[in-house]
């Protein structure tokens, strides 16, 4: 697992709640077939706090299985954290006062092929690749305000540092 950090350098905030909502995480299944649809991203496994989604300039609270689409955007408050699941079994983990955005999500479930762009712009992020990732490692993308990351490896964690 690698660390990459984005932005001003500062002291760590955010990684006990990234790191335990990862290893719930890696202990839980993929969304079953009757929650995976065409458009739907990914799922809603495990939140503590304050998490809001933000989705054609609405905003509300997330909770627990609830669904994920391409374009939404995941704001975590202080003390919060969320994880999800994307279709392709990809695990996103955000810390608390964390801001993501689900640029782009393309899946075949019958090829295993697709695509994923996501960006931070503040917080704290574990990724760990899912079936795009280990199929076409080029196919992911992570950009943060000051940098964009070609994903080659399969797990790593990202801190952008707010200003």
């Amino acid at each position: 697992m690698g660390i990459i950090r984005a932005g001003n350098a500062g002291r760590v905030s955010g990684w006990g709640s990234v790191l335990l909502a990862s290893a719930w995480l890696l202990g839980q299944g993929s969304a079953t077939a009757q929650e995976a649809t065409a458009s739907q991203a990914g799922i809603v496994k495990v939140l503590q706090g304050d998490v809001r989604a933000e989705r054609s300039g609405k905003s509300r609270p997330l909770s627990t299985g609830e669904r994920l689409y391409a374009g939404d955007r995941v704001v975590t408050a202080a003390a919060s954290s969320v994880g999800f699941t994307l279709r392709d079994d990809t695990l996103i983990s955000l810390g608390s006062n964390s801001q993501f955005l689900l640029e782009q999500f393309a899946y075949n479930d019958k090829t295993d092929e697709g695509s994923i762009a996501v960006r931070l712009s503040k917080g704290t992020l574990r990724y760990v690749s899912g079936l795009i990732g280990k199929r076409s490692p080029e196919s992911q993308l992570l950009s943060t305000p000051t940098a964009t990351i070609g994903i080659r490896g399969t797990d790593f964690i990202v801190e952008v540092a707010g200003e």
